[in-house]
């Protein structure tokens, strides 16, 4: 899995390196248009409770203290390796796109916009004041010739086929509405991040996946997401299989297989925190991305030579769940409620 470096500071950890938000690209996607189907099942009905300071407020908005809206965006294409200029309009409508099927409900995907373009403004202004020299001067990476990061019109074309027209008007529609906001902390961008499908309890801490807490991404309810598709995948793998990734960085093993892995600690969102993998221990992020598993929340079973590692959820499980805006959109609540109880604390701020 590549990633987007250094945003919260170093990656490395031991001998493996950790994308620190790999949902800011590029990488293995964790948004569910190139994850799940096209469209989300209807979930069971259920009597959706929010917390009184997560309810919709009547204001459109924080009208005051706007932070400067840019207009484009500086962006690394990992499949050319130039850095392009992306205009808002364009990013936000791919992102969207890229991130989330086009069936969603409208408020799902207005959701999805305005933390994309959130989470733009937040890394233009950390990497603009401190560039990474692999950045080549741009605010982030993304993919676009494998949808992963933003689409671009080319790439909806090919998406979409004959529905172009139906998805693309749809798409815009919301990215319209997505860049009339921020989400904000102290009157600043936060670090929007967001993911495909939780654990199927709350959503994880920042501080159990990067190197610090950050106040607006903590565990909140997200237990619905046990009803979306691909909430449980299984990889499987001999124990020669095994040994060739874990010797590959350096990881000795035993001469008992049943012993080369072991779950130490988990959070109380279900993903593992730390993990014994041969003569190391690693923390479930960094094993995940070994083994290329959809997230760190796994168990392990070995028998007759094989191991067998059940995953529950798609990503890293902090900030947003794609699939739970979906199912707060189909239960009547609209994209403010939503980031407001995956961003706790946060503020929507009207912008231009």
């Amino acid at each position: 899995m590549k990633a987007d470096w250094a945003l919260l500071g170093s990656a490395a950890a031991g001998m493996l390196v950790l994308p620190l938000l790999v949902l800011l690209w590029s990488g293995t996607p964790l948004g569910t248009a190139n994850s799940l189907s096209g469209g989300a099942g209807t979930p069971q009905e259920e009597t959706l409770i929010l917390p009184d300071d997560q309810r919709e407020d009547t204001d459109d908005a924080q009208k005051s203290g706007s932070p400067a809206v840019l207009e484009s965006f500086r962006i690394l294409n990992e499949a050319t390796g130039r850095v392009e200029t992306v205009s808002a309009p364009d990013y936000v409508a791919g992102a969207i796109a890229a991130e989330m099927p086009a069936l969603y409900e409208s408020d799902a995907l207005i959701a999805q916009g305005i933390a994309s373009f959130t989470n733009a403004h937040y890394l233009a202004a950390l990497r603009r004041a401190d560039p990474p020299e692999e950045l080549k001067g741009a605010d982030f990476a993304a993919d676009p010739a494998h949808n992963l990061g933003y689409m671009t019109v080319d790439g909806m074309k090919a998406h979409w086929g004959d529905h172009y027209e139906e998805y693309s008007r749809k798409i815009k529609a919301a990215a319209a509405e997505a860049m009339k906001y921020l989400i904000t902390y102290e009157d600043e961008p936060i670090l929007a991040a967001y993911f495909a499908i939780s654990a199927g309890k709350t959503t994880e801490d920042a501080a159990n996946v990067w190197e610090g807490a950050l106040p607006y991404l903590v565990p909140v309810d997200s237990h619905w997401d046990t009803e979306a598709s691909g909430y449980r995948s299984t990889v499987t793998l001999t124990d020669a299989e095994l040994r060739k990734m874990l010797t590959a960085q350096s990881i000795l093993t035993g001469q008992d297989p049943a012993g080369w892995i072991k779950v130490l600690e988990r959070s109380e969102a279900g993903y593992v925190t730390s993990v014994q993998a041969g003569d190391r221990v690693l923390t479930g992020q960094q094993l995940r991305t070994l083994l290329g598993l959809r997230s760190a929340s796994f168990t392990v079973e070995y028998q007759k030579g094989v191991f067998t590692l059940t995953v529950l959820g798609y990503g890293h499980g902090v900030g947003l769940s794609q699939y739970g805006a979906q199912y707060l959109a189909q239960h009547g609540k609209d994209y403010r409620t939503i980031l407001a109880h995956y961003y706790p604390g946060t503020q929507l701020c009207a912008v231009g």
